[in-house]
């Protein structure tokens, strides 16, 4: 509420008489311009007070990326969770991921649907093909100013190409076409796309394919004989997904423009191991399961943009809907028994949402913009499952739905002769969640107050200092507060538990940014020169975990913590329960450094990143004594510190060559009990090459490239990972792509 209250103090003050900061030169491109701010508020990356990357539509493709996790993971303090195998892993933000990060394409959010542990049907859920992708914007950090809840760890922006990006602005009709061939899961990806452009308006068509196979990492040649995990050089896999989109804008005049977009994606992986754990392969062969989502997605946005500055206004709905199967087959067996596995969970996930939103820019001899903007978002999820007999259907979320409205208010100006930069805002949110399965308890719902401050102060043209404060939060989500569940903890051994936490807090944090930037252009040795620096230190308090939870029943009826036994030491009685429910375990605490650096002369482009962090967290059970540890203690999810530099050099007009290093250090900061039972991950360095050939005359439509992933084929483990449930991350890739528009 500080946070809150200086805000909206600075806003009251300043509102009607500060300036807006343009871009200072126009020698900066416009992708430079991050819109991160809010509705159709902008500035250049060198100007942000906040940790912001960007992707171009070139840099997106050299990496011949065909899942968005591995396109993302190249940026500091970006990271793949989750499973190396295709489709199934999500990204994280300075070690956060799930429903902690905020996801939108064309400005319409992907929901990573999560009960805390895991994503709802084991596999990625975004259904994004890249290849589609002109820009990817990166916010690390708390967001909830302009997106709300879910935007603790930051946010990723997405937007696709139009038919303008095609043709470079010239009406017409085109098609491209490209293929490429992953060696790594010898994969396939087919894209096409159709355009058309003209005055009146812009259409893309786009259809796309991509067939996984196994995947091929790297065996520890050194490993003992008894250790089958670190001896795998392939992990069995059978996934595809499939895209269609058709994106239009229609200009019907000066002032009035519709743009609208349907997106579908269906996505599978068959055959997977048993929750994708490689142990559970390779010690039950007969067990299987299959993962399939599909997604479809309708947006429309209608746009004014009047005579009057005060007036430019949007106002966008959208529907989205995914359906869900997870299928286990197969059985194990026990002594001469066979313990039947066969069952399946289904379910579908229904959002649908209004946003209205306005910027105002006043000019004269005082100049700002307010952007001030609405939003209302409704959501449903049904889930059904089934074990052994189809008859005894059942579910373990029930029927339930979920409610958001918002309003945001975001000021962007300037002061001191455009040396001091501020952009300021605050935001409510209401949500309520419910459950027709738990009528006996009250809905879940709450508000959210957030507000974030940004400050820029230049003090000279090629130095910028920067301060942020910004407050997030997350509403639980349906799942943490509904599901309950049991299930063998150990196949064929003893039963966990999951139960209903209706009571969830929403978790709230409070961020803090500091730091410089430097940026030259023209110099006699470099057409382009940058560096910024930001540290960063962030609190989460109410944080929701599903950790294990060991407790027995007294004579009472009520719970109490246990250990695990058989014949504990500790004197605490022998838990008889086992309980994973989502609960808020206290506090998390994540602080560190995050740099990056761009440097251009001629012929040569050079891009150096990097990041460091710690998390912390208090309040965690400790699984080993059935106790609540209230000591501040390293968190298992924390990534590793990681070393990112990208090099392209233009050899002549047709080629251009590229080289690229990911240097990850030891990640050891871990818990006692972790780092006894194998937990952790050594130092090591991933070199990447890629090649683009550009024809030209009668065959400027074509263009082939050539990349190489990890190319001394050595073994690694991304942090967080442990021996015995990380095989290891891929094996040596190569990638061939090769694509013609007419």
């Amino acid at each position: 509420m500080k946070l809150s209250t200086l805000s909206l103090s600075i806003l009251a003050t300043f509102s009607g008489w500060n300036a807006y900061a343009e871009p200072s030169s126009p020698t900066n491109s416009e992708i430079e311009k991050i819109e991160v701010l809010g509705h159709k508020l902008s500035t250049l990356n060198h100007d942000v007070a906040a940790s912001v990357s960007a992707l171009t539509e070139e840099q997106i493709a050299r990496q011949q990326a065909s899942d968005l996790n591995q396109l993302l993971k190249t940026l500091p303090n970006v990271e793949l969770f989750g499973s190396v195998t295709p489709l199934s892993g999500q990204p994280a933000i300075r070690g956060l991921y799930g429903e902690r990060i905020h996801i939108s394409v064309d400005n319409v959010k992907r929901k990573i649907d999560s009960d805390g542990s895991q994503n709802i049907a084991q596999i990625n859920s975004l259904g994004i093909n890249p290849d589609q992708l002109k820009q990817v914007q990166v916010l690390r950090g708390a967001d909830s100013l302009t997106v709300g809840s879910g935007a603790i760890g930051g946010s990723i922006r997405l937007v696709t190409k139009n038919a303008a990006d095609y043709l470079n602005d010239q009406h017409g009709f085109g098609v491209k076409a490209s293929v490429t061939h992953l060696s790594v899961s010898d994969a396939n990806d087919i894209n096409v796309s159709l355009f058309h452009l003209n005055d009146h308006s812009d259409t893309v068509l786009s259809l796309s394919q991509v067939e996984f196979n196994d995947i091929d990492v790297v065996a520890d040649t050194k490993a003992a004989e008894d250790d089958s995990i670190q001896q795998i050089s392939k992990i069995k896999n059978q996934s595809k997904r499939q895209n269609l989109a058709l994106k239009n804008t229609w200009y019907i005049n000066e002032h009035h423009t519709l743009s609208s977009k349907i997106d579908y994606s269906k996505t599978e992986s068959i055959d997977q191991p048993y929750a994708q754990r490689i142990d559970l392969a390779l010690a039950y062969p007969t067990l299987a399961e299959d993962y399939k989502n599909d997604y479809l997605e309708g947006m429309l946005n209608y746009t004014y943009q009047g005579v009057s500055e005060l007036l430019d206004l949007d106002i966008q709905a959208f529907f989205a809907q995914k359906t869900y199967d997870e299928i286990t087959k197969g059985y194990i067996e026990r002594g001469s028994n066979k313990i039947n596995y066969d069952g399946e969970k289904n379910g579908e996930s229904t959002r649908k949402g209004l946003r209205v939103a306005n910027l105002a820019t006043f000019t004269g001899k005082i100049k700002h913009k307010l952007a001030i903007e609405a939003q209302y978002e409704s959501e449903s999820f049904d889930q059904q499952q089934w074990d052994e007999n189809p008859a005894d259907k059942s579910t373990y979320y029930g029927d339930s739905d979920a409610s958001n409205w918002s309003i945001s208010v975001i000021d962007q100006s300037q002061f001191l002769n455009e040396r001091l930069l501020l952009t300021g805002g605050v935001r409510f949110d209401k949500y309520t969640r419910s459950s027709n399965h738990f009528v006996a308890y009250s809905d879940n719902d709450d508000s959210e107050l957030s507000s974030e401050l940004g400050v820029t102060f230049k003090v000279a043209d090629y130095l910028n200092f920067y301060a942020k404060a910004a407050e997030a939060f997350r509403a639980p989500s349906l799942q943490e507060l509904y599901k309950k569940d049991e299930w063998r903890c150990h196949i064929g051994g003893k039963i966990c538990f999951s139960e209903p936490q209706p009571d969830l807090k929403a978790e709230d944090s409070q961020s803090y940014e500091v730091g410089f930037g430097l940026s030259w252009q023209d110099l006699s040795f470099a057409d382009n020169f940058s560096v910024k620096v930001m540290y960063f230190d962030s609190e989460v308090d109410n944080y929701i975990d599903n950790v294990p939870f060991m407790y027995y029943i007294d004579e009472n009826g009520n719970k109490q913590l246990g250990s695990p036994g058989p014949n504990p030491s500790n004197g605490v009685p022998v838990a008889t329960h086992r309980d994973y429910s989502a609960k808020n375990i206290g506090k998390l605490f994540s602080h560190g450094i995050e740099i990056e650096a761009q440097y251009s002369f001629k012929k040569l482009d050079i891009y150096l990143g990097y990041a460091s962090m710690n998390m912390d967290v208090v309040g965690v059970p400790n699984f080993f004594l059935g106790t609540i540890d209230h000591t501040r203690q390293p968190y298992s999810e924390a990534p590793a510190d990681k070393l990112t530099w990208n090099t392209n050099y233009q050899l002549n007009s047709n080629l251009n060559l590229g080289f690229q290093l990911l240097h990850y250090r030891a990640q050891q900061r871990l818990s006692e009990d972790l780092i006894t039972r194998g937990y952790g991950t050594g130092t090591y360095t991933i070199y990447n090459l890629n090649v683009k050939y550009q024809g030209e005359g009668v065959l400027s439509g074509f263009s082939a490239r050539l990349g190489v992933d990890n190319l001394t084929d050595k073994r690694y483990l991304r942090a967080p990972a442990s021996e015995a449930n990380d095989p290891a991350e891929l094996g040596r890739n190569i990638k061939a792509t090769v694509s013609y528009q007419f």
